[in-house]
């Protein structure tokens, strides 16, 4: 099965970070996993990549409690940024701890939000992802 191009995941918790990594790597899901602790970080490096004139990641997990910048003013600020639909191919994966409905119900308001999944990830998560997606957003392992 071809890997995916990038993926981003945006959690405050490193050891989550590092786990999503390395189910990553050993489902062989994506060239490349890059994790973030602060939403503004993430938001200044996808804003750099559209500046750069670089291809956004495939897929973007997003935690919804986090400091300073929450998972829900994430998608608002990302949506502000969407200019000339550069982020309209980018699949956003709620990853959160949060079973509440509420907040189910809230991302489904999001366009930009292709599903919610409750931690843990697992690596069948993941393959079922990979599965789910057009082909157009993997590359080659060729």
């Amino acid at each position: 099965m071809e890997k995916l191009h990038q993926v981003l995941v945006v959690d405050d918790d490193p050891i989550h970070n590092t786990v999503f990594k390395k189910l990553a790597e050993w489902s062989s899901f994506s060239e490349e996993v890059a994790s973030f602790i602060s939403a503004v970080d993430c938001l200044d490096y996808l804003n750099t990549l559209k500046e750069e004139e670089n291809p956004p990641p495939s897929i973007i997990f997003l935690d919804i409690k986090m400091p300073i910048v929450n998972g829900w003013e994430f998608l608002e600020r990302l949506e502000k940024m969407n200019e000339n639909h550069y982020f309209s191919q980018v699949a956003i994966y709620m990853l959160t701890s949060s079973s509440e409905q509420s907040d189910i119900n809230k991302a489904k308001k999001y366009n930009m939000v292709t599903d919610y999944i409750v931690k843990p990830i697992t690596m069948d998560i993941l393959n079922k992802i990979r599965l789910s997606l057009p082909q157009e957003t993997e590359i080659s392992q060729q």
